[in-house]
């Protein structure tokens, strides 16, 4: 209790701080990125034993809108980040993606309050949503933000990074969990050698709604859970500039602890390996990411598990500093075993195969 509101404290008094500075000394600018994609897509399903089914889709959607205002004032700079496409009924709570404050002690130091971006795993988190055509299974389970404080503290070109949040709101295993509870808190390291070879490390414990979650039945009813909603995360990955071209690996684990009452449940463990390469010719730049992931539950004769694999292959094309065009050819195989997609058990297990073809424009200002 005495952290959380040390925390409140911090965050009122950064507020307080970035608005005194709100005069003619400061110095304020307004960025966004809009990117628009026309889908293209085909999804074989094999449901157990049952026949395969095909399902085709095109559509032209707003994959992502966001808009950052940031003023600086001497040490201090507020950051404001908006989602735009996320302002509806259900989500607009979380059209605010991040609104800090951050004061720069010293050229080794500095601290930040407000709402944050998660820091947690590797490379796959540190690009823009925009920037993604495929996204890991553990970047998938990673809560994106949560409100608290940072730490960062660098040596030259390395880097370490201490951040503590409130309980972070994500969804697992159909249980959905809101921003309350205990505290969440990440270290991570990030440096860089020789200027072509950047090391990224971070370990994560997650808690979210204290003891308990609401998750809804098939039915319509609802039941309490007391998974404890508690969970660690460790990523580590290296990016190498060499020859030109850009290249990550990382490999990124999850892992959810059971429900504390439950004498039958198991801890849950996901696992994505990640391979990503960009190489530029002129103003195109082709890129290939492949992941690996698994999401194991713990079960005997492995029943439920899921294994999937991804890739894709594209180029994007800058038309000018501010705009480029993307073209991108994806796959995904799953297999989920002796379970259905919905989560039924099966004598056999359930095969997804899906091609995505993906045409679109960012634009940035």
């Amino acid at each position: 209790m005495i952290v959380k509101n040390l925390l409140v404290v911090g965050v009122v008094a950064g507020f307080a701080t970035a608005a005194s500075a709100a005069d003619e000394k400061a110095n304020w600018s307004v960025s966004g990125k809009v990117r628009m994609d026309a889908v293209q897509s085909s999804t074989d399903t094999t449901e157990g034993s049952n026949d395969k089914t095909t399902k085709k889709s095109s559509e032209i959607k707003l994959k992502r809108a966001q808009f950052k205002l940031t003023g600086t004032r001497g040490a201090d700079t507020m950051e404001i980040k908006v989602y735009a496409d996320k302002f509806d009924s259900e989500n607009i709570g979380d059209a605010l993606d991040t609104a800090s404050i951050t004061h720069k002690w010293s050229d080794m130091l500095s601290t930040s309050f407000g709402k944050l971006s998660a820091l947690g795993l590797s490379w796959e988190n540190d690009y823009s949503s925009t920037d993604q055509y495929i996204s890991s299974m553990a970047g998938d389970y990673a809560p994106s933000n949560g409100n608290g404080a940072q730490a960062d503290l660098s040596f030259g070109d390395h880097s370490i990074s201490l951040q503590v949040l409130q309980g972070m709101k994500t969804d697992w295993d159909g249980a959905t969990y809101a921003s309350k509870g205990g505290l969440s808190s990440t270290v991570s390291y990030r440096g860089e050698i020789n200027k072509m070879i950047r090391p990224l490390i971070s370990y994560s414990t997650i808690r979210t709604a204290g003891t308990h979650g609401v998750m809804t039945n098939d039915d319509g009813t609802t039941t309490a859970t007391k998974r404890g909603a508690y969970a660690t995360e460790l990523g580590a990955g290296v990016q190498v500039e060499a020859a030109g071209a850009t290249v990550d690996l990382e490999m990124d684990q999850i892992k959810i602890m059971k429900q504390k009452d439950s004498t039958t449940e198991k801890d849950h463990n996901v696992q994505s390996i990640i391979a990503q390469v960009k190489y530029p010719f002129g103003a195109t730049t082709g890129l290939l990411k492949f992941t690996s992931d698994s999401h194991k539950m713990g079960e005997e004769e492995d029943v439920g598990d899921i294994s999937q694999t991804q890739m894709a292959l594209g180029a994007e094309h800058k038309l000018d500093s501010n705009c480029r065009l993307h073209a991108v050819y994806s796959t995904m195989n799953r297999t989920h075993k002796k379970t259905t997609t919905e989560g039924e058990f099966s004598d056999k297990d359930s095969k997804v195969a899906a091609t995505t073809i993906n045409l679109g424009v960012t634009a940035s200002m």
